[in-house]
């Protein structure tokens, strides 16, 4: 890989990835700076990126482990469904969805993240998070389930008197 691959690199996914590793690591350290350990690493391991199947997958792999080493040095488990302070702005039912991704173990909420915010297929995210994209459909069904029964339960109760 040469320094112009690196280049292209950044130019077609920086913005991504620092958007990723904001919301996701930005707590425990700058986002730029992570950034920056992504692509330092990325120069590091060059000879894994001709064995990727999406460069792109591949960036926000090294960015995932980034930012959970920065994550683990503070020893906190990050939410990366951070909420914006005003929340009584938002209407309920954002709200019961904000609040229901919330609860979802860590896994799931990680993989959705990954689906509908970075726009991921399938097989970049099983590159991304190390696992078969088995596991990826696996992880994404339960999580849509259990916000169905999450949301379907605060329902049920908002119309019991």
């Amino acid at each position: 890989m040469s320094t112009r691959n690196i280049e292209h690199l950044y130019r077609a996914h920086g913005a991504d990835l620092i958007s990723y590793l904001r919301r996701g690591f930005g707590r425990w350290a700058a986002p730029e700076d992570l950034l920056h350990e992504t692509f330092v690493q990325a120069l590091r391991n060059q000879d894994r990126l001709t064995q990727a199947a999406s460069p792109r997958a591949w960036l926000f792999g090294i960015a995932r482990h980034v930012g959970l080493t920065a994550a683990r040095k503070h020893r906190h488990a990050d939410s990366l469904t951070d909420l914006p302070q005003h929340r009584d702005e938002r209407r309920p039912q954002i709200e019961a969805m904000l609040d229901a991704i919330a609860s979802l173990p860590e896994v799931l909420r990680e993989t959705m993240e990954l689906r509908l915010r970075e726009q991921l297929s399938y097989e970049e995210i099983a590159q991304v998070m190390q696992i078969p994209v088995g596991t990826v459909r696996s992880r994404l069904h339960t999580a849509m389930k259990k916000l169905r029964e999450i949301l379907e339960a605060k329902n049920q109760s908002e119309r019991e008197p």
